[in-house]
């Protein structure tokens, strides 16, 4: 009998990740309009983020949001969003939430909308947080002694996601588009340039990189790797590859107590045609027999968000 895979998509430029946003004492810039209502019971969580005037999640926890609002981007490093202390509920209460821009002042930054969130949580989940650096246990990704073993993509150009954008809020509609011609072939997201899709089955993860950067690659690692990855490999460029593993720590998405934002890619669930009979290696063994890479275990100096204390948000 077939088994069934979920697939997620991971974009090249959003997901790899490390410092915290540092604390600005510029005064933060507040939505116009703001609801927050616990997500129903039964519900699965669907993510979300800004488009247009809007900032919207369904189904997110303070975790997430606190993600959203501090995480910043920096190439070549990946982190679990490192959050220290709160509120039991951080990881398990959900809540729907709907934010509307004032967009009368034009597009508005990354930097802008993080500090609008952060606004956000302060007002509507009494947040109060600070940054502070601890040294804690990282992984420091190498090319293994018989050198790596992933395979160079034959296309070189650069690749601009969909949706990236660095006005992330009240930017104007693309003009320049070229029209969209009706899809021939069923939907591939293993075939899109500029991702990295995941693949769940049970007992098996397997992730299929695109043209995409060993950046790309760490935000897969390191939610399965449990703590912060920094990338010595040197290798430059976009590669196409193919891992599978046994995802120890990594939780199907759509499973109860998930942890984490991932976006659900748009072909849905998909027919596997090859049950997981063979033994599925650990992320430390498939890298290393599958990518010629590994992981050494060393320490490093991160920030972490340490929250003093939180409460839940009245449902408007």
């Amino acid at each position: 009998m077939n088994q069934t895979r979920l697939i997620l998509l991971i974009a090249a430029s959003t997901f790899s990740v490390c410092p915290l946003l540092s604390q600005n004492p510029v005064p933060k810039t507040s939505f116009e309009v703001i609801s927050i209502k616990p997500t129903l019971p039964g519900n699965s969580p669907r993510g979300g983020g800004p488009r247009g005037d809007r900032f919207s999640m369904t189904g997110a926890t303070l975790k997430m949001l606190l993600q959203t609002a501090y995480q910043r981007s920096t190439p070549g490093t990946a982190s679990d969003f490192q959050v220290i202390g709160g509120p039991a509920w951080i990881d398990d209460d959900r809540y729907d939430v709907e934010a509307k821009a004032d967009c009368s002042g034009g597009p508005i930054s990354r930097d802008q909308f993080q500090l609008m969130v952060q606004s956000l949580l302060e007002d509507r989940f009494q947040l109060k947080a600070h940054l502070e650096p601890r040294e804690v246990p990282i992984y420091d990704l190498v090319v293994g002694k018989d050198g790596p073993k992933l395979k160079a993509s034959p296309d070189q150009s650069p690749v601009t996601p969909p949706g990236a954008n660095s006005q992330f809020l009240c930017a104007p509609p693309p003009t320049d588009r070229p029209p969209t011609a009706p899809r021939t072939t069923p939907f591939d997201p293993t075939k899109m340039r500029g991702f990295l899709s995941m693949q769940y089955a049970p007992g098996s993860a397997t992730a299929t990189g695109n043209a995409v950067a060993i950046s790309t690659l760490l935000t897969v690692l390191r939610l399965e790797a449990g703590r912060p990855i920094v990338d010595k490999t040197n290798l430059q460029g976009l590669y196409d590859f193919k891992l599978r593993f046994s995802p120890e720590r990594m939780s199907n998405p759509y499973a109860p107590g998930t942890r984490g934002a991932l976006v659900a890619g748009p072909g849905g669930p998909i027919a596997d045609p090859t049950a997981a009979a063979d033994p599925v290696p650990t992320l430390s063994t498939a890298i290393q027999e599958q990518l010629g890479l590994k992981f050494e275990s060393t320490k490093g100096e991160i920030h972490v968000l340490v929250i003093d204390s939180a409460q839940k948000p009245t449902a408007n």
